[in-house]
């Protein structure tokens, strides 16, 4: 079972991989199971200082870490190889004991319109029992930090980061959650496919978004078969 919400912001420049590829660093450190990193899109505004498209990074963590040992690990992580000239800031949240979810979530959603500012997501961080924590530059960071975990646990905001490769044109549902590894497929007015149904993957990729709490690929119907959705029709999650 997961228990704990981790999200990472601001920590890269635009020499160093990203803050996904941060974070993914860090889980794969971790002796305890932690689900796929959500990617969630914030407000792009010549006012915020972000690296190329203001997102910010969340995943769950399984209930037998140990929270003040993930939160003092993820710190020191985060000093230690956040890129220079970042602002980089650190969210994390215990689901059991976490006041007000509506209020963080009303947060992440606003950090996707509006110009937001760190002393206000520390009080409501502070209000709602969450650790939120800067780690160099002006720490901005937390702000996107703490949107990331409120889009996370609306659970119907974010991409799933990565993308699966697939060798063949055209699977069922059930062959293609399979290889993915991905909770469910759904196309466009119709809602979940069966497992029967045919999928046509032109781009022998696969890309998932987070929808009602699942990692969901999603596909439309054209001609005889469903089609995934391409890489510049999911921007939009």
């Amino acid at each position: 079972m997961y228990r704990y919400y981790l999200s990472f912001d601001d920590t890269d420049n635009p020499e160093t991989p990203g803050t996904g590829h941060l974070l993914q660093e860090f889980l794969d450190r971790l002796p305890y199971d932690c689900t796929f990193i959500s990617r969630h899109q914030l407000f792009v505004h010549h006012d915020v200082p972000y690296t190329s498209h203001n997102s910010a990074m969340c995943a769950l963590i399984s209930e037998d870490a140990d929270f003040n040992r993930l939160v003092s690990d993820a710190s020191e992580y985060l000093k230690a190889h956040s890129a220079a000239g970042s602002d980089p800031g650190l969210c994390a949240a215990d689901c059991q004991k976490l006041s007000h979810p509506e209020r963080v979530v009303a947060w992440g959603y606003r950090a996707k319109k509006e110009l937001l500012q760190k002393n206000e997501a520390y009080a409501l961080a502070e209000e709602c029992r969450i650790h939120l924590s800067e780690h160099g530059g002006d720490g901005q960071g937390v702000v996107g930090a703490l949107a990331a975990v409120g889009l996370r646990i609306s659970g119907n905001d974010g991409r799933v980061k990565g993308k699966k490769q697939i060798h063949k044109d055209r699977l069922t549902v059930g062959e293609l959650l399979e290889i993915t590894g991905f909770d469910r497929v759904c196309a466009y007015g119709i809602g979940q496919l069966q497992e029967h149904a045919v999928v046509r993957t032109d781009n022998h990729f696969v890309k998932a978004i987070y929808q009602n709490y699942c990692s969901t690929i999603l596909t439309v119907f054209d001609e005889d078969s469903y089609r995934l959705l391409t890489k510049d029709q999911l921007k939009c999650y």
